[in-house]
């Protein structure tokens, strides 16, 4: 009998995401005018950009400002798309270091940065120890903006309870997670919810295909069409329930 290798789901859902135009739900738009609502920055701000993926913030951060960008994040095909499209917008060099590491890895000299910027990575380590364990790397009263996937209701339904309750249990509402916020040093300047189009327009649509392409591709692979359920139950979900969660930017400042 011939045995067949059954794929590895991850590396597929890697693939997906490196055919995509960003990693998670967001976009340049939203990343620019919530940066251009930040006060007391630098001329020439020290950035550092928390789970960058390919790029697309700390891009948008470069265009955006004279500052210096330093990015980091623990896949090396997103730092290598990153970097050549940083190359090829003219935007490397001295005003961009890439780093490739996990958060808990990381060693940064402390107190260097004005500014930390994440978009959708937090969650990996969890809002409060993120923002605790981070908050050393941030001069005195520098700022921290993160976007947590957070509840937008006190009262969610009983299908989007029990999805995030297994895909992201630590999730909390957003008076939660201002407590949790001041908890750990931080005084909440503002939060900003993501638009619900920027699920859409550079995640979900895009992602669609990539799932029909896998699918077809890995069609016997049981563990693959696992994955690739979780994917199609997450935008389902996001179609019938995403008034009741969203991303929600939280703008920090570190306390005195």
């Amino acid at each position: 009998m011939e045995l067949t290798m059954e794929a590895d789901p991850f590396r597929i859902f890697l693939d997906m995401q490196l055919n995509l135009p960003r990693n998670g739900p967001g976009s340049d738009r939203t990343t620019a005018s919530v940066y251009r609502t930040l006060e007391d920055l630098p001329a020439e701000p020290e950035i550092l950009v928390m789970g960058c993926g390919q790029g697309n913030d700390a891009l948008t951060l470069l265009r955006e400002t004279k500052a210096r960008v330093t990015a980091v994040d623990i896949m090396k095909p997103f730092i290598k798309n990153l970097e050549e499209k940083a190359e090829a917008a003219g935007v490397s060099g001295e005003r961009l270091l890439t780093v490739c590491s996990d958060f808990e890895a990381l060693d940064l000299p402390h107190a260097v940065f004005d500014l930390i910027w994440s978009e959708g990575a937090i969650y990996t380590v969890g809002f409060e120890a993120g923002l605790k364990d981070w908050s050393k790397y941030l001069k005195p009263e520098g700022l921290l903006v993160a976007s947590e996937a957070s509840w937008l209701t006190d009262e969610p339904s009983e299908t989007a309870r029990s999805f995030w309750s297994n895909a992201y249990p630590d999730m909390g509402a957003v008076d939660e997670n201002k407590v949790r916020a001041e908890r750990v040093g931080f005084e909440v300047v503002q939060t900003l919810t993501l638009p619900q189009e920027d699920w859409w327009t550079d995640y979900y649509q895009p992602l669609v295909p990539q799932i029909e392409k896998a699918r077809n591709a890995f069609a016997g692979d049981v563990g693959v069409q696992a994955m690739l359920n979780e994917q199609e139950e997450e935008i389902r979900l996001f179609e019938a329930h995403g008034d009741e969660y969203g991303y929600v930017f939280y703008v920090l400042k570190k306390s005195a």
